[in-house]
């Protein structure tokens, strides 16, 4: 069975600096990804980065514009045979207030930190998804095509 679900990420950019997640798993293992999570039902996804933010980094933003569109599968990791698919939706966003990188009151499962990254150094991190850098740089050529398509691979 697949399981599709929506997700709102942000795009928070600081001089030459990206915030993100840092996550930490039971094998040791240490990701790097976007803050953001699942649209709850009545919510826009808009409302749904604005809340996911402020829980997880303890943020105040507000949206400039969706940059990016892109989905995903894995296989679940409670069962096996089902099929995780999510869509998300990338938004640059602005902090409405000065900002020191902190966890929010309800963070993400794993989530052990909040940094600021550079943008030119972000191949030398381990990101989920992979292509991270280049959903994150796609700010700088607002031209760009929004939906990036399935980046599973």
């Amino acid at each position: 069975m697949i399981h599709s679900k929506n997700s709102a990420k942000a795009i928070i950019i600081d001089n030459d600096k990206v915030l993100l997640l840092k996550k930490k798993y039971d094998d040791g293992s240490i990701i790097y990804t976007l803050p953001g999570g699942t649209q709850e039902s009545g919510e826009t996804l808009e409302q749904a980065v604005i809340r996911e933010v402020y829980e997880e980094v303890a943020a105040k933003v507000s949206v400039i514009k969706l940059l990016n569109v892109y989905e995903h599968q894995r296989n679940s990791k409670k069962h096996h045979d089902d099929i995780s698919h999510k869509i998300e939706f990338a938004f640059l966003c602005h902090l409405e207030e000065v900002y020191q990188p902190k966890m929010g009151d309800i963070p993400d499962p794993h989530q052990v930190a909040v940094e600021w990254k550079n943008v030119n150094h972000l191949t030398q991190l381990t990101l989920s998804p992979k292509r991270l850098p280049e959903i994150i740089t796609r700010y700088m050529t607002p031209d760009a095509n929004i939906y990036l398509g399935d980046i599973s691979q």
